[in-house]
């Protein structure tokens, strides 16, 4: 083949593509440079002027110097005007937060608030919840503030004090702290509600006035009329399902039934995107042919489209999910309808780059690149996928179903990088649940959409129309239930390696470019560099010697501590608190372990029988394959300790009593000392001073975990151990109590680093001055879980570190 013949990407066929990537790389440099907002704007402006001097002074004397020139400074400024834009919003962004700041200092306090409500919802456990602009605060001794800020209220008081969409009001609020990570593996709800703007969340208090907004129109108070409308026409089991599937509100989604549709591979049926979209859009591509043979028909088409997309674009809240899907939907029924030109790739670009000038921070969304990136995978993969579908069947009925198992298998494994790095988890059932359940929603969306939307006083004619749809929804649910409840749907995956989505991305586009060989042959290079350089990558990670990780997990006024060893062995010392309602094995422990890929616990310590200590180990038990348990041997009558003893045995776990001088094997490497409870000394009245206390040697440093042990047990064990009790890092006995980390205690231990697990507002008054003072005159540092969420330590044998993971 001669070089005039050779294949060339028709680079030229992709503006919008190619202004896409720019944008992307210029807003993902914005988000990673620490360069301010003044510098970034200096930078920009030279380059402006630099540009500019190009065009009208060089172009004069060489014109192919200029031309090229101007190439690449167009390249160059769309990339920074990309990075500006984010550093522009960043600006804004922490302008809002900073302006809010002072709603700090009132945490836990009440104060009065007038504002207008935004949105309305509900939460899972039935609690309403509003959104509100706030545009007047009184505060303490009369003072105001007329800053304005976006609040999130909860209220579950007297139906009379409802508050609708686009009312406004006046009312009392008690101030909640700002949500902060706690621990490792915890949503960040506190970045999630900056990312939408809200600075403050509290609850209502007092209702003092409320007024009905007079407004004869507006996107959320017809989505409000549309929430109260489906309140009232479905049931209260499958209301939130029916906002959920038709609005995108997932607010009163259980988590439990969100984890469903996500392990059974149905979440993008609750995002509301482009398939709901497709749903809406349908219709008019039905009756496209007999628009053109009216005079004004392709003209009254496209009035109708903007007014179906615009509405359900509103009703949705402009989600990026839906605006994408409407902006590509648009485009390619216009092109349809006047016969132009259309190129799928280029107008999902277009869409893009529109959403991406509105917020720049949409990049870093994981819903914006899932939807983006399953339309991607679609568009490039789907024309071969579909090869695979026998001719004579692919048209019919069986082809439109094997085509929605197709895209099913697509896109899971198209947003595989996705899916593992954000969550953890991929799902395998995928194409199975939405087989079930798709070709129901074609009917259930738009029939239940319409139904919602219609004047309320023809509710009682719609009562039994909306069976049919209701029934639908409980199946969509059973369905995700059934399938998504059980193990075998889903994998659990971590993935922190940022080569695999360059890889993924190179294979994706191997595979769409199959038949053309001058460009498959290129792509295969590329995917199998990558792949070497990932091999390396790991191969690399697993060749260094992982250190001791000793995590302080946070669960309030109770003790968790996660011990990860260097040959990836995972012990437990002590599991949390237990509550009505509450245990810390399945809200923290659990979701904690999880998130790490842990699915087999070597050893749990439990230091003594206390619900602080053992809250959590019914849940563990349930969850994970645990070796053995090792315990005081306290004889404590609760029925938690009963309730434990029984689960561990009816599940075969071992449940050893531990006594000093016992060593625990668990790796070469490691030494487990058991230091405490002495075997042959009188029982004492307090579980506390019988508390297991454990000594990890690795290397040259040491931990010391003490339990609860308080001045006694403390005493006997300066007295036996002596110097032995040195240690590098040391957990303060019973969260900081005055009758623990006695002096001479503190003596011997000699800490470099000591962490104490206790909530913020106990009743204990938990950590003591004195124990406070005595532990600082013999550690260096001092960490309290209460203040840092989860403390994070590491040796490596010979060094010792406080890791940071915020």
């Amino acid at each position: 083949m001669s070089g005039s013949d050779r294949y060339r990407f028709p680079a030229a066929s992709y503006p919008a593509l190619r202004v896409m990537i720019l944008m992307m790389l210029g807003i993902s440099c914005g988000y990673f440079s620490n360069l301010n907002l003044y510098y970034s704007s200096l930078i920009f402006s030279l380059v402006l002027l630099f540009w500019g001097v190009t065009e009208f002074l060089v172009r004069r004397v060489k014109i192919t110097l200029s031309s090229r020139l101007s190439i690449i400074l167009y390249l160059l400024i769309l990339f920074l005007a990309s990075f500006l834009s984010f550093k522009v919003a960043n600006h804004n962004l922490h302008k809002t937060i900073d302006d809010a700041e002072f709603l700090k200092l009132y945490a836990w306090e009440d104060v009065e608030i007038e504002g207008t409500v935004k949105e309305k919802g509900y939460t899972a456990s039935g609690k309403r919840v509003y959104v509100a602009e706030v545009n007047k605060s009184r505060l303490e001794d009369d003072a105001s503030s007329f800053k304005n800020y976006r609040i999130r209220l909860y209220d579950d008081q007297f139906e009379s004090r409802d508050l609708h969409t686009g009312s406004s009001f006046r009312a009392v609020v008690r101030l909640y702290e700002f949500p902060e990570r706690r621990n490792p593996h915890d949503f960040d709800y506190g970045g999630w509600l900056h990312s939408q703007r809200i600075v403050a969340h509290g609850e209502i208090t007092e209702l003092i006035e409320k007024r009905e907004a007079q407004t004869f129109f507006s996107w959320i108070k017809l989505r409000g009329y549309v929430q109260n409308n489906i309140d009232e026409l479905f049931g209260p089991q499958t209301a939130p399902m029916a906002k959920a599937l038709f609005l995108g509100y997932k607010e009163e989604i259980s988590e439990d039934t969100r984890q469903n549709f996500s392990r059974s591979g149905l979440s993008h049926i609750m995002a509301v995107s482009g398939l709901h979209v497709g749903f809406i859009v349908a219709p008019i591509w039905f009756i496209i042919p007999f628009l053109w043979t009216k005079r004004w028909g392709k003209w009254a088409g496209l009035i109708l489209l903007t007014v179906l997309l615009l509405g359900y674009s509103g009703l949705t809240g402009f989600s990026a999910s839906v605006s994408r899907a409407s902006l590509m939907a648009w485009l390619l029924t216009y092109g349809k309808l006047f016969n132009k030109v259309r190129n799928s790739v280029n107008l999902t670009a277009g869409a893009a780059i529109i959403l991406l000038m509105i917020n720049p921070y949409q990049l870093f969304d994981v819903g914006f690149q899932l939807s983006f990136g399953a339309v991607f995978t679609i568009l490039l993969l789907m024309p071969e996928a579909q090869r695979i579908i026998p001719g004579r069947y692919r048209y019919g009925k069986i082809g439109a179903f094997a085509t929605i198992v197709i895209i099913s298998v697509v896109v899971q494994a198209g947003l595989f990088p996705i899916l593992t790095y954000y969550f953890g988890e991929f799902s395998i059932a995928g194409p199975i649940a939405n087989a079930f359940v798709i070709p129901i929603m074609t009917i259930t969306v738009p029939a239940g959409l319409l139904m919602s939307l219609l004047p309320v006083s023809l509710n009682p004619v719609l009562t039994y129309t909306v069976i049919p749809v209701e029934w639908s929804l409980i199946w969509i649910e059973t369905v995700a239930k059934g399938i998504g409840g059980n193990e075998w749907s889903y994998l659990s995956i971590s993935n922190e390696s940022l080569l695999i989505f360059l890889f993924w991305g190179l294979a994706i586009l191997f595979l769409g470019s199959i038949r053309i060989p001058e460009v498959r042959w290129k792509l295969l290079i590329g995917v199998l560099i990558v792949f070497n350089l990932f091999l390396v990558e790991q191969i690399t990670q697993k060749s260094q010697q992982n250190p001791l990780r000793v995590t302080f997990l946070d669960v309030g006024q109770g003790d968790a501590i996660h011990i990860q060893t260097p040959h990836d062995r995972h012990i437990l010392v002590d599991v949390g608190r237990w509550s009505p309602g509450y245990d810390s094995g399945s809200r923290t422990i659990t979701p904690y372990l999880k998130h790490n890929g842990v699915d087999r616990i070597d050893a749990i310590i439990l230091s003594h029988p206390h619900a602080d200590h053992i809250g959590g180990i019914e849940s563990v038990l349930k969850e994970f394959d645990v070796s053995n348990i090792y315990q005081s041997s306290y004889e404590y009558d609760s029925q938690l300790y009963s309730s434990y003893m029984k689960t561990a045995e009816e599940l075969g776990v071992p449940v050893k009593n531990v006594f000093a001088g016992e060593q625990l094997e668990i790796e070469d490497n490691l030494r487990f000392y058991i230091l405490g409870p002495m075997e042959k000394m009188s029982t004492p009245s307090s579980p506390n001073d019988y508390s297991v206390v454990v000594k990890v040697v690795y290397g040259d440093r040491s931990v010391l975990l003490t339990g609860d042990a308080e001045k006694g047990q403390e005493t006997d064990l300066v007295n036996v151990y002596g110097d032995f009790l040195k240690s590098d890092l040391y957990k303060m006995g019973h969260h900081g109590s005055r009758t623990s980390s006695t002096e001479n205690f503190l003596e011997k231990v000699n800490p470099e680093i000591s962490v104490a697990s206790l909530a913020f507002r106990n009743r204990f008054r938990h950590p003591n001055l004195d124990a406070v003072t005595r532990t600082s005159n013999f550690s260096d540092e001092n960490y309290y879980t209460s203040l840092e969420g989860a403390v994070v330590i590491e040796t490596n044998g010979k060094d010792l570190q406080k890791v940071e993971w915020k």
